[in-house]
């Protein structure tokens, strides 16, 4: 299997098996001509275009294949070409010749000065790299690859680059980091021209929100991802799409959906004739046998497993055999068979680094431990167990805050960039309508300046006017946020495309508390100025595609389409912290505001009148239980 991650994802790369490779080095004997230069050309151009992006497996090798066989004997610049592809041929067996071959072919096109033929052989030494040294060692090598690419025009080669080095980052737990170089990666990828989206980049970004337990999002974008591969008849990428969906649902606590799953994936493994992939699928359909308590089948199952990987001359997965293997012979009751498995797989699992297998073997070994009555031994891997589910769940949490931060940043700076550009263009139309005003005679051009000015008075003014009445009637005149009317259009809005397309929408209202008191004791000009510096900071702490309005007096409401309750409820704490943090000295410097806030999650097609009452209630909730804190 090839080693660049134009064509794999990372999961698939720690497939790659331990055998010899029979790469002869010798090409052809037969000189060199145009039309053997130019079908190698033609190839070539395929083997690098938007089109490779989504090719299968069999279809990239063929071609890798054929480019080897059309390669000009004693054509340098041809050869450095070829080798920075051929470095990701599924013919190198063994990982150190195949890094070897690949770092000779980055210093050839180093030496040629072919920056993107360096780089795709820095693709491929990213992904040997981690098979040899591990998922962080490759992160340097991928960050080396990012910085080399980043200033460049090969916007499709940066968007890969961007891709594979967020595979790294969600390996190793960096989900919001490795969302942001996904989206990076789309950006690019359409800027090179690439107009639909690649197989392997939502793959990637529905196993990055799987891992930061987002499960709607997760489940969205692998079943869309699952749809392109099945109308290709992709089945390796339907294999991997599957297993994937059935972890989600494992993970999620719905272990027959992961029966299903895993099931579909053999089927299409068993179709595209590969072993590693039906091992792999069998592997994830043993989790969620011994989910559903059905012991002996699991147990079959992971033998079967075992003789795939072994008929594929693969050892990968040893440790989660091992753990699974101990989790079924627990099932059955035979604990100290179980304690043997756990033994042999927890030195595999530590050096891998994976935290969330280890806390599995910690739970799964506790409770072997307690029913054999080691008291000792079981309560000291429940503590590990808990301080690891400690630490994972607080790395969640931090994560989905993280998450939300970068999407802010995003919008903000795309903001920036469309002002900026702007800018530009209108100094360069202003500049070029003076040049052309330059071959005018002098009284044609004082003339059209003169009806240019009036005209531009007189459009300005109707524009100002139209301006004024649109922003009377869409925004609130005392703080700037959306009025009333134009805060429920937003909410119907998003649930009218939540209900088309299924994505979540959340409703926050908010009540400044005891402003009665504040206009009482300091007068209806000080609540005003009140209301301002609570609207502006909220402001800053919402997401660019968050919409606030006033919908009377003290009390606001922001639509947080395409965010679930959990997502809100950070959003919702942030404007709860800005609040507590407002100061007023002009006013009093000892004045404090708070704010209770209700939060409702949308219900599949509920009207908005009914999702504004559910969070008026959970803002009634609020207030009851002490105010300045958020409910739902």
């Amino acid at each position: 299997m090839g080693i660049t991650l134009r064509y794999r994802t990372l999961g698939l790369l720690l497939a790659l098996l331990p055998a010899t490779c029979v790469l002869a080095t010798e090409f052809q004997a037969a000189s060199p001509t145009p039309s053997r230069a130019a079908q190698f050309d033609a190839v070539f151009h395929e083997v690098i275009g938007p089109g490779s992006m989504d090719m299968t497996y069999e279809a990239y090798e063929a071609d890798l294949q054929q480019l080897r066989a059309l390669l000009p004997i004693g054509d340098r610049a041809r050869e450095v070409q070829f080798r920075s592809v051929y470095c990701g041929s599924d013919a190198w067996k063994d990982t150190k010749q195949g890094l070897a071959y690949t770092d000779d072919a980055q210093h050839r096109a180093r030496e040629a000065r072919d920056l993107a033929s360096q780089a795709r052989a820095q693709l491929c030494r990213v992904g040997y790299v981690q098979l040899l040294q591990g998922t962080r060692q490759a992160l340097a090598e991928a960050n080396r690859l990012v910085a080399l690419l980043q200033d460049s025009q090969e916007r499709q080669l940066y968007g890969e680059a961007l891709v594979q080095r967020g595979g790294l980052l969600s390996q190793l737990g960096e989900q919001a980091k490795a969302l942001l170089d996904f989206q990076r990666a789309r950006a690019s990828f359409r800027e090179a021209g690439i107009d639909h989206e690649v197989d392997a980049l939502l793959l990637d970004m529905a196993i990055a929100y799987r891992r930061i337990g987002d499960w709607t999002q997760a489940e969205r974008y692998f079943t869309n991802s699952l749809k392109q591969v099945q109308d290709k008849q992709d089945w390796d990428h339907v294999v991997t799409d599957l297993v994937q969906l059935g972890y989600l649902y494992d993970e999620s606590g719905k272990p027959q959906e992961a029966k299903t799953a895993f099931e579909r994936a053999i089927t299409a493994a068993v179709r595209s004739k590969s072993a590693l992939s039906v091992a792999n699928a069998r592997v994830g359909l043993a989790s969620a046998q011994i989910s559903l308590g059905e012991h002996d089948a699991a147990l079959d199952t992971l033998m079967q497993a075992s003789a795939d990987f072994r008929a594929a001359q693969s050892d990968g997965n040893s440790d989660m055999l091992l753990l699974l293997t101990g989790q079924a012979l627990a099932g059955k009751g035979q604990h100290q068979e179980a304690l043997a498995r756990y033994a042999a797989a927890l030195p595999l699992i530590e050096k891998d680094g994976n935290q969330r297998y280890l806390a599995l073997l910690y739970q799964a070994r506790a409770a072997s431990n307690e029913a054999l009555g080691q008291p000792a031994a079981a309560l000291a891997d429940i503590k590990r167990y808990s301080a690891l589910q400690t630490t994972l769940q607080g790395k969640m949490r931090l994560e989905q805050s993280r998450l939300l931060e970068y999407e802010y940043e995003i919008r903000r700076r795309e903001f920036e960039n469309r002002r900026l550009r702007a800018e530009a263009d209108a100094k360069q139309q202003q500049l070029t309508a003076m040049e052309h005003v330059r071959r005018w005679q002098t009284l044609a051009l004082l003339l059209g300046v003169v009806l240019v000015a009036m005209l531009a008075g007189l459009s300005w003014r109707q524009w100002r006017r139209s301006r004024q009445l649109r922003i009377l009637a869409m925004a609130d005149t005392l703080t700037g946020a959306a009025s009333r009317l134009s805060i429920e259009k937003t909410a119907e809005r998003a649930l009218a495309q939540a209900s088309r397309d299924g994505t979540p929408v959340t409703l926050l209202l908010l009540d400044l508390d005891y402003f009665k008191a504040v206009n009482d004791r300091y007068g209806h000009a000080a609540g005003d100025a009140v209301l301002c510096a609570a609207v502006q900071a909220w402001q800053e702490q919402l997401r660019g595609r968050d919409a606030l309005g006033r919908i009377g007096g003290e009390e606001f409401a922001v639509v947080c389409a395409g965010a679930t309750r959990e997502q809100a409820q950070v959003i919702a704490g942030r404007l709860l912290d800005a609040t507590r943090a407002l100061r007023l000295p002009d006013i009093d410097p000892e004045l404090r505001v708070g704010t209770s806030i209700g939060i409702a999650e949308a219900a599949p097609d509920e009207a908005s009148e009914a999702l504004f009452a559910r969070a008026d209630a959970a803002l009634y909730r609020a207030k009851q239980l002490g105010r300045n804190r958020v409910e739902y």
